[in-house]
């Protein structure tokens, strides 16, 4: 995602969950709404990111493989 980083603690943890493919602003903040956290997002299984409103299983693949899939 380009454009200026936010300084905001809120504004930076939906900047960092809508910078991933697939998720919007608004879906970021649902996510942060439901999670709590960045982390508890990242943490999640699929089942649980697919519970998400506007997150379907397709993207709630997705999203775990991109925070999964070992960086080669």
């Amino acid at each position: 995602k380009q454009g200026k980083k936010p300084k905001e603690t809120k504004k930076l943890q939906e900047f960092i969950l809508s910078s991933m493919p697939g998720v919007s602003d608004v879906l970021a903040k649902r996510l942060l709404e439901n999670f709590g956290s960045v982390e508890r997002v990242f943490n999640a299984l699929e089942i649980e990111l697919s519970k998400v409103k506007g997150v379907g299983k397709k993207l709630a693949n997705k999203i775990k493989n991109l925070l999964t899939n070992k960086y080669n």
